[in-house]
């Protein structure tokens, strides 16, 4: 059976569905700034891949992102409304659903942080300006109860809570009153009674930032302006920022009462503002965010009294701005952490011997990333045979490809206009649109079983020159680039049917000559080749969901890009952009800005390429970068730097030995197609991606597929 994938993360739908201890499946950030949820899948190795955004209620702000212990659903706060959101969670795809009752009066003003007791019964939320926030929570239906006597008293602008590893226990951090509530919890109830001696100092009773205090209008008695808690697995210390104090406090727990006394020695300097700290799951190391140096400060923790040592090379810089939380996987093997100000997420290997962190790529995703939630589960498996769709003559193909060897079997074909020069396939494999360079229309299908059948209303006007289209990650709008008329049309797809409406004031203008579009997986930038004028231009949105239809021309596009650029793509995270140029044989590298989108060219940009550059692909791990040179029938392959994005020509050129004219990696990285015009012979290469090496698996001497794509994302 072949596979297509449905809902929010919909790239993918694969069998075996379960957990395992170790592993995570999914991620979710909250994303202040865009007032959206973003969803990610997880790889094998650990590493993030954006999988679509939805916006949250109106008007909220969410704060903060929890997955419940059981995996099972995904809760989220608004700093800005009263409200709590509980989203069930597919364990297949992903895919988020608000479960009846939801969004759920919190009663407090602002809640800004999630606590789930051990059980999964209860749920406690800092509300910064009315206490505790306390609930009851169905494990089945997700429905949240509030719990008598809530909200609990605590101190001035409650910031974040941590529980107790036994679930006895709750603390919470009191920014404006520079102390620590701690909370003793009834595990029949879920009620909450102060411990005695509650509230705690905090530790630092001065800001050593004072410039910063006022600047911020901190009054005099703030202090040390405690941030964020862990609490050690074995429950037996309590670790506290203190941002303004530029410090971290370290706390005893009483075993029987829950009752908090100061270490030795500390507070203990841990570099100008720090912000958000963490806990190892093993409970060997403890890891601070810095807003100063963006940077991670870790050390190691002596099991016997809790103290600290600096991990070998700490400080670990975050290649972000604004590191604002740490995520480990269940195992402890890799680290995540969004930066809120440069709207990324780094992702870090972590050595479990010695709590050192190697930063292996940092992702771009929606705006302000404040906060986020892995899902515990199995890596999905990939399918044996997946969907494909190419064009043939005047035919669109549905094509299955074996995940095993890479063969394309050919299901079925329907006629698709005139001159058909461009397919892609709808996020969820559902429906796939062909432009037709013939009549200068988008014909647009749905998929049923293994038949392909036209659209209600298809095909669909579009401007003069038709020459190239893609869909947003989310499905919800298609672009495509009109070369004679020199115009970007945008349209609306209507998710149950696959129809599409032109959007309002669309076609929009580009450069001259546009030939290709694409976008970033976050679905951030629009970038438009123009081939006539020699530059690309960049389009980005007003809203969270609205179109990409605002060109940057404030901040420079188009920006130069050669004398014919022909063909682009951006690297899977969203941070480069390369571009080649068909007549002076040249590959231009960009840097995408994470705020503007405007493109600055990387040092060594352009490098040479082979004669004729036609088609660039970027492999799925990011590691390598190969373009298809149809003047001198060959591949020329890259080495990528995956943080910095630069390009060495490590490996010989592929002879390719026919009139080639595009490339397509497959969505795992693991098969290359070289694709010729009708009736030419094509080719399959197995890919290496740890040495970017290509092998010829066959050359079809009858295939006749000229273009190709893929709507699973997979492993």
């Amino acid at each position: 059976m072949i596979r297509r994938g449905y809902g929010v993360v919909l790239l993918l739908l694969f069998a075996g569905v379960g957990s395992a201890a170790g592993t995570a499946r999914y991620a979710f950030t909250a994303n202040t700034y865009d007032k959206s949820l973003a969803s990610y899948r997880l790889d094998a190795s650990g590493m993030l891949h954006a999988t679509g955004h939805q916006l949250v209620e109106a008007r909220s702000v969410p704060t903060a992102v929890g997955v419940h212990p059981s995996g099972r659903f995904l809760l989220t706060t608004s700093k800005s409304l009263a409200h709590i959101a509980v989203y069930r969670i597919d364990p297949e795809t992903g895919g988020l659903a608000q479960v009846p009752g939801s969004p759920f009066s919190a009663v407090g003003r602002s809640p800004f942080f999630i606590a789930f007791h051990p059980s999964g019964r209860y749920v406690y939320f800092p509300d910064r300006f009315d206490g505790i926030l306390a609930f009851a929570f169905n494990p089945n239906s997700g429905a949240l109860s509030p719990i008598d006597g809530m909200p609990y008293r605590s101190g001035k602008r409650t910031r974040t809570l941590v529980m107790h590893p036994s679930g006895r226990f709750l603390y919470a951090t009191d920014a404006y009153s520079n102390t620590i509530s701690a909370y003793v919890i009834d595990p029949a109830t879920g009620k909450l009674a102060a411990l005695e001696g509650s509230p705690f100092p905090a530790g630092d009773s001065f800001p050593l930032n004072a410039e910063l205090a006022m600047l911020t209008r901190f009054s005099a008695e703030v202090g040390g302006l405690p941030y964020f808690a862990a609490v050690h697995p074995s429950g037996r210390f309590l670790y506290v920022t203190n941002w303004l104090a530029a410090s971290l406090s370290a706390f005893h727990i009483d075993p029987d009462s829950g009752a908090l006394s100061l270490l030795d020695g500390f507070p203990r300097t841990t570099g100008i503002n720090p912000y958000a700290v963490a806990v190892h799951p093993s409970g060997q190391y403890l890891y601070v965010t810095n807003w100063a140096d963006d940077a991670l400060w870790a050390y190691r923790i002596d099991s016997v009294d809790g103290d600290l040592t600096p991990v070998s090379g700490s400080p670990f810089a975050v290649e972000g701005i604004g590191p604002v939380a740490i995520t480990f996987d269940p195992a402890g093997r890799h680290a995540y952490v969004p930066n809120a100000q440069s709207s990324n997420v780094s992702v870090f290997d972590v050595d479990v011997t010695s709590g050192a962190l190697s930063l292996r790529d940092t992702l771009q995703t929606r705006p302000t990333p404040w906060s986020l939630a892995v899902v515990p589960g199995e890596v999905l498996t990939p399918p044996v045979q997946r969907l494909a769709f190419g064009l043939s003559g005047k035919n669109l193909v549905m094509l299955s490809q074996s995940a095993v060897s890479g063969e394309l079997k050919w299901l079925a074909s329907i006629e698709a206009g005139n001159k058909p020069v461009a397919v892609v396939a709808h996020h969820d494999g559902r429906f796939v649109y062909v432009a037709d360079a013939g009549s200068d229309r988008i014909h647009a299908f749905r998929i049923e079983g293994e038949q392909l059948l036209p659209v209600s209303g298809s095909p669909f006007a579009a401007g003069k020159g038709l020459r190239d289209l893609t869909v947003d990650i989310n499905g919800f709008y298609l672009y495509a680039v009109n070369e004679n008329s020199n115009t970007l049309s945008v349209y609306v797809v209507d998710v149950a049917s696959g129809a599409l409406a032109e959007m309002r004031g669309s076609p929009f203008r580009t450069g001259d000559g546009p030939v290709a579009v694409t976008l970033d997986a976050a679905a951030r930038y629009v970038l438009v080749a123009n081939t006539d004028a020699g530059n690309v231009s960049v389009f980005r949105y007003q809203t969270s969901l609205s179109p990409l239809v605002f060109e940057i021309d404030k901040y420079g596009s188009p920006f130069a890009a050669g004398k014919r650029p022909v063909a682009l793509a951006e690297d899977p995270t969203g941070k480069h952009l390369y571009v080649v140029d068909a007549d002076a044989d040249r590959l231009f590298l960009f840097r995408v800005h994470f705020q503007s989108g405007v493109l600055e060219a990387l040092p060594g940009s352009p490098l040479s390429t082979g004669k004729s550059p036609l088609s660039v692909q970027v492999h799925p791990n990011g590691g390598w970068v190969y373009v298809l040179n149809g003047g001198s029938h060959d591949i020329s392959r890259y080495r990528r730097d995956r943080l910095q994005g630069a390009l060495d020509e490590a490996l010989p050129r592929v002879a390719v030995g026919l009139q080639a004219q595009s490339l397509r990696l497959g969505p795992a990285g693991r098969y290359l197609y070289v694709l010729a015009e009708d009736g030419k012979p094509s080719q399959r290469y197995a890919v290496d991606a740890a040495n970017g090496a290509l092998e010829l698996q066959k050359t079809r001497q009858h295939e006749g597929l000229r273009e190709l794509v893929f709507p699973v994302f997979s492993d």
